[in-house]
Formats: C-alpha cells, sequence, structure tokens
C-alpha cells in the first residue's frame, strides 16, 4: 500500500484502506483528555465514525480484516487494586476514556457480527523517540520532562509525585501491535499492553534527570506545584496493569525497562539538537 493522506471521517478514506489492506492498525483520532471535555461531539466523532465507516467498507468490499485499536488504560478509571486485569469492569471518569470504550464495544460488536476481525489494546503510559508534534498537554509526560531537561529547564512536577503510573517503551508498543496483527484467535478481545511495572511519577522524572544529565553535563531541579484546580480526577490516578493476558494469547513481552528506554529517548533527543544545531549553521 501506497502512502496516503485522508480524512479518517470520511467513507472513500476506508473504503480505499480496506480494499488494500488485511491488517490494519487504527491509531487515529482525538488523543487528549481536556480537549475531549472541551469538545466532547468532535471528539466522539473523531473516534467512533471512523470505525462505523470502516466496518461498512468491509460488508460492502466482501473483506474481514484484521483490526488492532489503540485504546487506553485509564478506560478502567480510579482502580485501587494493582495489577489491573482485563476482567476488571472499566468505569471511565472523562469524556475521552468513555470515547474510547464505547469504540472497544463497536469493534467487538463488528467482530460478533462476523464483519471485522478486531482487537483492542489498552494502552498504559507510553514514551520514547518520537516525531511527533502533537500540542496536547497531557499526552507524553516524560517525553515532554525530557525535552525540558535537555533545554536545561526545571521539569514541573505536581502534587507530592506519589502516585503510580505504569510506563511503557514506544519499541515495545510496536511490538504489540505486529503480534496483535499476526496472531490469530484473539478476535473480540481487549489486552493490556504496559511495563507490567509501577513506578511513582518522582521517580520516573528522577530517572529522567539522571539520563538527561549524562547527555548535557547539567542537572536541573524539579519544581513542585499544586494540582491546577481544572485538573481532571484521572491525573490523580495509580495504575499498574497485568499483561499475563496478552502474553499467553501472543507470546508478546516488553523488552525494554524504564532507565533503558529513557537512555534511548535522551539519545535520540541528543542527535536531533545537534542535527538542529548542523541545519542552522548550514
Amino acid at each position: 500500500m501506497t502512502a496516503m493522506r485522508a480524512d479518517i471521517n470520511s467513507y472513500e478514506c476506508w473504503k480505499t484502506i480496506v480494499h488494500q489492506c488485511q491488517v490494519i492498525f487504527h491509531l487515529a483520532g482525538n488523543t487528549s483528555v481536556y480537549e475531549a471535555a472541551n469538545s466532547p461531539t468532535e471528539s466522539l466523532n473523531s473516534t467512533l465514525v471512523p470505525l462505523d465507516h470502516l466496518a461498512k467498507a468491509a460488508r460492502e468490499l466482501g473483506r474481514r480484516p484484521r483490526v488492532v485499536f489503540s485504546s487506553t488504560a485509564t478506560v478502567y478509571g480510579l482502580t485501587d487494586m494493582f495489577p489491573v486485569e482485563e476482567t476488571v469492569e472499566p468505569m471511565p471518569v472523562t469524556a475521552y476514556d468513555l470515547h474510547k470504550f464505547f469504540a472497544e464495544q463497536q469493534l467487538a460488536m463488528a467482530t460478533r457480527l462476523g464483519i471485522l476481525d478486531g482487537v483492542a489494546l489498552r494502552l498504559a503510559n507510553v514514551y520514547g523517540p518520537s516525531s511527533s508534534r502533537s500540542s496536547a498537554v497531557d499526552r507524553g509526560i516524560l517525553n515532554k520532562v525530557a525535552a525540558m531537561a535537555m533545554r536545561r529547564s526545571d521539569p514541573v512536577i505536581y502534587g507530592d509525585g506519589t502516585s503510580l503510573r505504569d510506563y511503557v517503551f514506544i519499541g515495545d508498543v510496536v511490538s504489540a501491535f505486529l503480534h496483535a496483527g499476526a496472531v490469530p484467535g484473539i478476535g473480540g478481545r481487549v489486552f493490556n499492553v504496559a511495563s507490567g511495572t509501577g513506578i511513582t511519577l518522582r521517580q520516573a522524572f528522577e530517572t529522567v534527570i539522571d539520563e538527561a544529565m549524562q547527555s548535557t553535563g547539567d542537572r536541573v531541579a524539579m519544581t513542585s506545584r499544586p494540582w491546577p484546580e481544572n485538573a481532571n480526577p484521572i491525573e490523580f490516578r495509580n495504575f499498574v496493569a497485568s499483561i499475563d493476558s496478552f502474553k499467553r494469547a501472543t507470546g508478546w513481552q516488553p523488552a525494554v525497562g524504564l532507565r533503558d528506554g529513557i537512555g534511548l529517548l535522551i539519545a535520540d533527543m541528543t542527535v536531533c539538537q545537534r542535527i538542529n544545531a548542523d541545519t542552522h549553521r548550514i
């Protein structure tokens, strides 16, 4: 398949994709909790309309592609028992997570009806080298902290930093999608994709600062601030995922630990800084 630029809310977009593809990795749509809160209808449409068009195209073309959908572990809401297994009932507390849960159900229904062969992956906190220029303020926090540390700016941590998170390296996420696209017999299921290990926000930030210092020679200081009044309750969650189900079903497992992954992130940022500096000198 050749590269194409299209509107994911367009039926013709999905008709073209379904016609050419046996496996579809669907990662498009709104990525921000706060944008979903401010524009819920737009966020809902960007999440559900593409899947509706995808299913319609599959019916009309008589094809049944494997569809691997990018969902989020925050659909579970504010959990208090860890690790969280897929059997835990989702209790979304944001419009963004509710829309993702709707999409999971939409995909599962199309799979039950024999229209698609769908798998949903509930991603934990993803970090690592990226070409993304997303302006979303609530995504990729470790990347943002790393960028600040590389600029020798003091990162900000809200609250006491004791909330638990499960950070998973982008390379392991890519591997998870490939496994989900290739392994037969898992249609209609949802899986957690995470490291399976919890770490506090403060510990994660400190690891980023340590690794950045190895590159810059300077150690920045973490600045603590109270949570903003408009912070969503999902920001205060504790979360550690169980990844046993996905391991058993596909053979996948994460290969990159947090410190090594942050080292790879910092190395990528260092190379990008050098390239930018050389470009400006030309």
